[in-house]
């Protein structure tokens, strides 16, 4: 699976056939297809390399404080 985390501009509803004519389309179909393009968005979503540095910061700073 790969970490996307916006849907698709081609997927309309659960269940649904998306606008590339792939039926019964969820999300996570839908963010594993190769025509994949995803939504726009006001705000930037932070990077998926990003948010699993903080975590890895956080758990080191923990591990610190005692």
């Amino acid at each position: 699976m790969r970490d996307r985390t916006a849907p698709c501009i081609y997927y309309v509803c659960a269940h649904e056939p998306c606008k590339k004519n792939i039926q019964d389309v969820t999300l996570k179909k839908c963010k594993n297809c190769s025509k994949y393009r995803p939504r726009k968005t006001a705000k930037r979503d932070e990077t998926v390399r990003h948010k699993r540095q903080k975590d890895k910061d956080r758990h080191d700073n923990w591990k610190q404080s005692f």
